[in-house]
C-alpha cells in the first residue's frame, strides 16, 4: 500500500511540474509588454550603450553607432507597421522586399566594419549573432 501511494504521490508531482510553464518565458513576455511602447530612439539609444559596454567603444565610436542604431530602430519600427500587409504582396513585391531588406543588412554590416576595430567587429559578429542568422520556426532552437 504504501508502494502504491508513493508512487502516486511521485506521478502527481511530475504532472504538477510539467504543467507550470516556463516562468522565464513569463517574464520576458510581461517585459515586452512594458518596453513595446518605447520610441526608436530610447530602443536605439540602449541598444548603443549595450554594445558601449560590450565592445568597449570610444565615444567617437558610440556616437557613430548610435547613428546606424537609430537607422536601424526606425527601419524595425517601419518593418513592423507592414508586418499585417505582407500577405496582400504579390510574389514579386516580396521578393523586392527581402531584397531590400538584405541590402540594408549588407551595408550596415559594412558600415560596422569601418567603425569598429577588427578585434571589435570579430567580439560583435560573435556576440550579436541575430544579425546574420535566419529565423527558425518555434520549437526548433537548441539550448
Amino acid at each position: 500500500m504504501k508502494n502504491i501511494l508513493l508512487i502516486a504521490f511521485t506521478l502527481f508531482t511530475f504532472i504538477l511540474s510539467a504543467q507550470s510553464g516556463n516562468p522565464q518565458r513569463k517574464g520576458k513576455k510581461e517585459i515586452a509588454e512594458k518596453t513595446k511602447d518605447w520610441t526608436p530612439e530610447q530602443r536605439a539609444q540602449l541598444s548603443t550603450k549595450k554594445m558601449t559596454l560590450d565592445l568597449n567603444l570610444t565615444e567617437a565610436q558610440e556616437k557613430k553607432v548610435g547613428i546606424i542604431n537609430l537607422e536601424m530602430m526606425k527601419d524595425r519600427e517601419k518593418m513592423r507597421a507592414t508586418k499585417a500587409k505582407k500577405s496582400d504582396l504579390s510574389s514579386n513585391e516580396l521578393f523586392e522586399l527581402q531584397h531590400a531588406r538584405l541590402e540594408k543588412k549588407i551595408k550596415t554590416k559594412e558600415q560596422f566594419r569601418s567603425i569598429l576595430t577588427a578585434e571589435q567587429f570579430d567580439l560583435w559578429e560573435k556576440k550579436y549573432p541575430k544579425n546574420q542568422k535566419i529565423k527558425r520556426p518555434k520549437g526548433s532552437r537548441s539550448k
